[in-house]
């Protein structure tokens, strides 16, 4: 049978299975000492589809390495001949991800007072969250219908402000566009929660809300997120269907590569299996077009911008597009220290602040660039939260409230500055 069959077959049957199951899966955290380990571990994914988390940008920076059963002994043996350093994060990733789905099963939740911020949840229980939030703070909060996810569901937005916001500075934060960072998730809605029922009684809160228009996305991409729950933790995409993947095996595009900004260019794939497939066409995904359409009809009142993901502590500024900085810089690197500082103050949490393409890797069709550039929105930053290397996408539970209470000190801090 040639190879190409049996590729062909693999994405079919993995397609058809109910759920995606990692056992015998490891996870090496890898740290290259040398640029010629960088390019070890690029050799890696493109010869042998090794699954990198992140990607191999810097020397003593880690890499989080997934390797299929079949490829653990031939790639270790490669590592340590090569003198590679590498710690093993996952022995049994599917373990990992079954104890994950343990200490965050669904619990009866009813009101919004009981969600417990510790842990992650369900996208029903999100909403629900928001819902009840938004009934209860009726007078500062308002969940928007923004738009419909591919499998029609809809995308909401809580819009945060006191009085009539029509004329206010404006503030945005898009939370979970790749599926499985579910950290970005659980701040956005501890974010939601914090500035709602602090109002009135934390006076830096309070402020914040008499003078801006507050704008969170708690999950713009729950066609994703809930496939992460339901079938495949590691899914990244949208769900949407390709017109050029002509077997319809190949779901989903990058909404972080989908934006009209240098679409398909450095960083992107135009591949439909690829995690990184920059879509048909820019907008293709009714996720970015709904995004896309909220960042125009407010860019003349928007002070600032934040995409939220995870992982890798990074507090970035544009450009993705290229290594050249933004006209502006100076400028945003002192917001940005401003909420770098902010961050650490509550438990010590060290990011490293710079532009996307040098701090970690050339990427088209971001976001971030899209409002900067295109829109004209010239302050804004994508911030990749914890952590740096250990646990990756499954943060354990005893870190995700330390995680979120950091976010929004320093994104408060971002704000403040302004």
């Amino acid at each position: 049978m040639k190879l190409s069959t049996v590729l062909l077959l693999s994405c079919i049957f993995a397609v058809s299975t109910a759920y995606v199951d990692y056992s015998g899966h490891k996870v090496l955290t890898v740290t290259p000492k040398s640029e010629k380990h960088l390019e070890l571990l690029h050799e890696l994914r493109e010869k042998y589809s090794v699954d990198l988390w992140n990607e191999p940008r810097f020397v003593g920076a880690p890499v989080m390495t997934r390797l299929r059963p079949e490829l653990i002994k031939p790639v270790e043996h490669l590592l340590k001949e090569q003198g590679l350093q590498y710690e093993v994060a996952y022995s049994n990733l599917q373990s990992a991800i079954e104890a994950e789905r343990i200490q965050n099963a669904p619990t009866n939740f009813s009101r919004a007072e009981e969600y417990n911020f510790g842990k992650y949840h369900k996208y029903e229980v999100v909403v629900q969250l928001l819902k009840d939030l938004s009934e209860k703070y009726s007078t500062i909060a308002k969940l928007e219908v923004i738009g419909k996810s591919y499998e029609n569901r809809p995308l909401y937005n809580m819009k945060i402000s006191s009085g009539d916001s029509s004329a206010k500075p404006a503030i945005l934060m898009e939370c979970g566009i790749h599926a499985r960072e579910w950290s970005s998730v659980a701040a956005g809605a501890y974010m939601v929660n914090k500035i709602l029922t602090s109002y009135g009684s934390d006076s830096e809160i309070t402020a914040l809300v008499d003078k801006y228009e507050i704008n969170i996305i708690v999950e713009i991409n729950p066609d994703g997120y809930i496939f992460t729950w339901d079938q495949d933790r590691l899914w990244r995409k949208t769900r949407s269907r390709s017109s050029i993947d002509w077997l319809g095996v190949c779901r989903g595009a990058d909404a972080n590569r989908n934006f009209d900004i240098d679409h398909c260019g450095v960083g992107t794939s135009r591949k439909p299996c690829e995690e990184i497939y920059c879509g048909d066409k820019p907008f293709s995904e009714s996720e970015t077009r709904a995004l896309r359409d909220m960042m125009i009809a407010k860019k003349d009142r928007l002070k600032v911008y934040f995409s939220i993901h995870a992982y890798s502590q990074y507090w970035m500024t544009p450009y993705g597009i290229k290594k050249t900085l933004p006209s502006n810089y100076d400028e945003l690197i002192r917001v940005g220290k401003a909420g770098v500082d902010g961050l650490a103050k509550r438990y010590g949490t060290k990011f490293e602040l710079g532009s996307i393409a040098n701090i970690i890797y050339e990427a088209a069709g971001s976001s971030l660039d899209y409002i900067y550039e295109v829109l004209g929105v010239k302050m804004g930053f994508a911030l990749e939260l914890r952590d740096n290397g250990r646990f990756g996408f499954i943060l354990p539970d005893k870190f995700i409230l330390p995680m979120c209470e950091e976010t929004w000190d320093g994104i408060k801090a971002a704000i403040e500055a302004l």
